[in-house]
């Protein structure tokens, strides 16, 4: 039954038409580039993978199977003055439940700031979070459940009031088997920027603006190979694209000129594709790979390898591991350092 609802609502929200439109000029972007090292390293293809930590961030459900109190702080380094951190903590509710709150920031700073003239004014920076908590119910052994609560952020310019949102995720992982996994994640509901514009642009062009945020529908698979240590992932994603488009003309054969202004509402869709594995080399080391893209329609484009490791360290108190990612941005015009340190209360 709660296949069934979900399958509805995708139906319901995904337009039948073209994908005409890329997914990288969409409000949220950076809350797509992934969550912590593991999770970038294995492609982002995380959906319905527990075995290297709960990571809700990828599908609600996962909370579910929280086990203990799994803490990852993380940051990367990344070119064009931009950075991206996170933070991630699990709470157990026994006996079938649990809780994954999570914080992610990215900032990006020295933006040449200039007239529409081509002078320069100041540097400008931007500064964007998302809060979100999670929780997952484990139905039965081959059935768990999870929704999710998000609050946005951000901060644009010092002359306009901070930028916010809300939104929802709802979740859904089924175990055929104790290793083969399949789940289905719709996630970004209602979530859109509020922010005005006014004190910018004046009558002239400043209005209450809303961004929506790109619905996502994730469709995942995972299967764990106990006997070599090696878990195998792929996902499948359909994201829900809201574009404003504005048409401004001068009537310049009328008296007196008169400007007319008409906005379009155009509502498209783009597909993505991802996969990774997990190899548990040796009880002190991990290693990861991944491959996503990011839009099949401009695969050449938008395609991105990854790769990292995690270090078990053999102290008893906390478990602590040291995880490393590095990932090809698309066109492979940088590539982006991920480093989180785990703990386990």
């Amino acid at each position: 039954m709660v296949a069934i609802l979900l399958m509805t609502v995708l139906f319901l929200w995904i337009p039948l038409q073209e994908s005409l439109a890329q997914s990288g000029g969409f409000s949220g972007a950076y809350t797509r580039m992934g969550f912590g090292a593991r999770g970038m390293a294995m492609g982002n293809a995380m959906g319905t993978v527990s075995q290297d930590g709960v990571f809700a961030h990828y599908n609600p459900a996962l909370a579910s199977f929280a086990t203990g109190n799994q803490i990852d702080m993380g940051t990367a380094l990344m070119a064009f003055d931009r950075s991206l951190h996170s933070f991630n903590v699990t709470f157990p509710l026994p006996p079938s439940a649990g809780l994954n709150i999570g914080l992610l920031n990215a900032n990006v700073y020295d933006i040449d700031g200039r007239t529409s003239s081509g002078y320069h004014t100041e540097m400008l920076s931007t500064h964007e979070f998302q809060l979100f908590a999670a929780f997952g119910l484990s139905v039965s052994p081959r059935v768990h459940l999870g929704a999710a609560a998000k609050l946005h952020y951000a901060s644009f310019h010092d002359d306009i009031d901070n930028a916010t949102g809300a939104g929802f995720d709802i979740g859904l992982i089924i175990l055929p088997t104790s290793d083969w996994r399949i789940g289905l994640a719709v996630q970004d509901l209602i979530s859109a920027y509020s922010w005005n514009t006014n004190p910018i642009y004046g009558t002239l062009g400043g209005r209450n603006r809303n961004d929506p945020i790109p619905v996502r529908f994730r469709f995942s698979s995972s299967y764990r190979f106990n006997d070599i240590g090696l878990v195998v992932s792929s996902e499948y994603e359909i994201q829900r694209l809201e574009s404003e488009i504005v048409d401004r003309r001068h009537l310049g054969g009328s008296v007196p000129p008169q400007n007319t202004t008409r906005t379009d509402n155009v509502t498209t869709n783009s597909q993505l594709f991802r996969i990774g594995a997990s190899w548990s080399a040796h009880e002190r080391f991990t290693l990861r790979g991944g491959w996503e893209i990011m839009d099949l329609d401009y695969l050449r484009e938008t395609h991105k390898l990854s790769t990292g490791f995690s270090v078990h360290l053999p102290y008893d108190a906390m478990n602590p591991s040291v995880d490393y990612a590095f990932v090809r941005e698309p066109l492979g015009i940088a590539g982006m350092h991920v480093l989180t340190l785990r703990l386990s209360l």
